[in-house]
């Protein structure tokens, strides 16, 4: 039996009054159907010809509402048919509403659904759409499960998500309405504009009001100019600022640059994208891969645009083909020549052949294993050129 009205139904209402309300059309319907039998043939018992779960409603709107009158949920559908056996409401084209503060927070479309009765679920499936209004995210998938009472939604299957500044995409993601998070799941892929970046792992956290992207998982962050990559960092744990273009990575971080060919290790390291600036508040090992020169220190900060790297604390440098050493407690690299400038308790010292210098400061290149010892008034420059 199929009915065609417009009806409210109200999932706040328990379990039994819903279903007294479903079977009052179906009684009304029915004895409209046995007035006008009796009328045309003898009287007999006429069997149901569908059974009550056939129970079918155009038009309709689903809403529940808290204790205090705050309107939570509502979902409109072009159809929906009760299914008394399993308790569910199934539902054609649904648009759903998840609220917060009595203000629309997320509009929610699909092909269709199933509404369970007592209203604490809804599914969800094909062609989901989920629209952050404040925010104007969307996020899409094919199967959404909304778990109406915790203001979670959870999109499966192809999920991508979009905003102004960010493409997404996963195998899951999670909507936690209250706290303005989502949650990404799965292979995830984020590309994000101005510069341009890209950022995978396996989970990322997105909080939304703070503008920024969290992952306890090892992560991979990509640096790219002109289609091509420029910088790419790795890392344990890691925090994206979307507003400052900073990332902040931690634990066994390695970060490689093209131009120059540097190779960074450290612990700690903040990654300034915008400007292209390398921070390491703690242990750093910098290695000078063209010309094999290594710079080791207790921390240090990389301008690329200057193309300069300045280390502090503990500063060692290895010119690893000519086995040349500089030890200093300051040091600034410049990468365009290889050259230094060294400051306090600078000691330099080669193998072949031997030599030992030291003094307050010191300028040079250990590439070509010349190094200028300035101290006072007077200066010791030594010079040694390699054989051929």
């Amino acid at each position: 039996m199929k009915i065609q009205t417009n009806h409210l139904l109200n999932t706040k209402l328990l379990p039994i009054p819903l279903l007294i309300f479903m079977t009052l059309l179906l009684g009304m319907s029915g004895c409209n159907q046995k007035n006008q039998t009796q009328q045309n043939i003898p009287e007999q018992p006429v069997p149901s010809q569908k059974p009550e779960s056939d129970l079918t409603l155009n038009d309709v709107t689903l809403e529940q509402a808290s204790e205090e009158g705050k309107m939570l949920w509502r979902v409109k559908s072009k159809q929906a048919r009760y299914v008394k056996d399993n308790q569910i409401i199934r539902v054609t084209n649904p648009e759903g509403e998840l609220f917060q503060d009595g203000k629309v927070a997320y509009k929610i479309t699909a092909l269709t659904g199933e509404v369970y009765q007592d209203g604490k679920k809804i599914i969800l499936i094909d062609n989901i759409e989920v629209n952050d209004i404040q925010n104007k995210i969307v996020i899409r998938g094919k199967q959404l499960e909304w778990l109406t009472d915790q203001g979670i939604i959870i999109v499966r299957n192809n999920i991508t998500g979009s905003s102004e500044q960010v493409q997404a995409s996963a195998q899951t993601a999670k909507v936690i309405s209250q706290e303005k998070r989502i949650e990404f799941y799965g292979q995830v892929v984020a590309m994000f504009k101005e510069p341009v970046i890209k950022i995978q792992t396996e989970e990322l956290l997105w909080e939304v009001d703070q503008e920024k992207f969290v992952s306890n998982q090892p992560l991979k962050i990509e640096e790219l100019k002109e289609k091509k990559v420029v910088g790419t960092g790795f890392s344990d744990e890691s925090e994206f600022d979307l507003d400052t273009k900073i990332a902040t990575m931690k634990k066994n971080v390695q970060l490689f640059r093209t131009e120059p060919l540097v190779h960074i290790n450290s612990d700690l390291v903040t990654w300034n994208l915008s400007q292209d600036i390398v921070d390491s508040p703690g242990p750093i090992k910098v290695l000078e891969q063209e010309e094999k020169i290594i710079l080791i220190a207790e921390k240090g900060q990389g301008n690329f645009n200057k193309n300069t790297f300045v280390l502090s604390g503990n500063v060692v440098g290895i010119g690893e083909e000519n086995q040349a050493q500089l030890n200093t407690n300051e040091l600034i690299w410049y990468f365009d020549n290889q050259t230094f400038e060294a400051e306090g308790n600078v000691v330099y010292r080669q193998l072949d052949p031997p030599f030992n210098v030291r003094g307050p400061r010191a300028v040079g290149q250990l590439k070509n294993q010349t190094v200028t010892i300035q101290g006072g008034s007077s200066s010791v420059v030594t010079e040694i050129i390699p054989q051929q």
